[in-house]
């Protein structure tokens, strides 16, 4: 049996989406509406719409709109696994305690229906 042994546990993000701006090779790719799957303390697991071909490594920025207060939510973050070029895996860039990821988190470990 595989034992989860991150020391952050991730939160299901169901239902919860994103805008992400993907830097690579000096070039920028917007994409809107990005599916997440789960947060934690120190990355965030992503499912884009249709199969994308990156870069382990590039850089990548989130915005994400919390759907109960509103307030917008943007983190820096780095690719760190993929998964069938339509699954990402993010480990943040710079996170500081002030950033609101805790209410990110918070929102999701309540598991209510997410507004789009």
């Amino acid at each position: 049996m595989d034992t989860d042994r991150r020391e952050n546990p991730r939160t299901e993000a169901k239902g919860l989406k994103a805008k992400i701006i993907i830097t690579h090779s000096n070039r920028s790719i917007m994409l809107a509406d990005v599916n997440l799957l789960d947060v934690s303390r120190t990355g965030i697991k992503l499912r884009v719409q249709k199969p994308l071909v990156v870069q382990l490594g590039a850089k990548v920025q989130l915005e994400i709109i919390l759907p109960y207060s509103g307030v917008p939510v943007i983190l820096d973050a780095v690719i760190v696994h993929e998964k069938f070029e339509s699954e990402f895996g993010l480990h943040y860039i710079d996170v500081k305690p002030e950033d609101p990821l805790t209410e990110l988190i918070t929102q999701c470990e309540k598991r209510r229906s997410w507004i789009d």
